[in-house]
C-alpha cells in the first residue's frame, strides 16, 4: 500500500493550508493499513525478531566449528553478519546460498549479511543456517 510521510521539526513546518500536496497523503485504505503494520510490530514481530534473532545467531555461531573459513558472527536481532576469512570466498557462497535458495547480501568486503523479514520462524531460521552450512562446504 502506497504511503507517504513527512516528518519535520514544528518550527520547519509552517506551510499555510493547501501549500503542499502528497501523492499518496491522506489515502484511507493506506492509512489503515500502516496502523494495522505499527499494531503488528508492537504487539509481535519486535519480539520476534529478538528471540528468532538469538536463535539463528546462536545457529551460525555454532557453524564456526565445523567451517573454519568463517572468522566472527555478530548482529543484533534478525541482522546478521556472518564474517568469512577472504572476499572472495564471502562472494562464492553468497552465490551458492542463492542456488540452493537462501538470500543473503555482502557487507563490507568479506561480511554475509542475513536479515530475514520480522516474521521468520524457527523453521526457516533452521533452514537459513543449514543453508549456509551447506554452501560453504560445496565453496571450501
Amino acid at each position: 500500500m502506497p504511503l507517504g510521510v513527512t516528518m519535520a521539526r514544528a518550527e520547519i513546518m509552517t506551510w499555510e493550508p493547501g501549500a503542499h500536496a502528497s501523492t499518496f497523503g491522506g489515502n484511507p485504505v493506506c492509512l489503515a493499513a500502516a496502523l494495522e503494520t505499527v499494531r503488528l510490530l508492537q504487539e509481535k514481530y519486535v519480539a520476534n525478531s529478538a528471540i528468532i534473532g538469538e536463535f539463528l545467531k546462536a545457529k551460525i555461531e555454532g557453524l564456526m566449528e565445523r567451517h573454519e573459513t568463517i572468522t566472527a558472527v555478530r548482529g543484533r536481532g534478525l541482522m546478521i553478519g556472518v564474517q568469512m576469512a577472504t572476499p572472495q570466498l564471502r562472494d562464492a557462497v553468497i552465490d551458492a546460498c542463492f542456488y540452493r535458495g537462501l538470500l543473503v547480501l555482502g557487507a563490507g568486503p568479506s561480511t554475509i549479511r542475513l536479515s530475514p523479514p520480522l516474521i521468520i520462524d524457527e523453521e526457516q531460521a533452521e533452514f537459513a543456517a543449514a543453508t549456509l552450512s551447506a554452501a560453504i562446504s560445496d565453496i571450501a
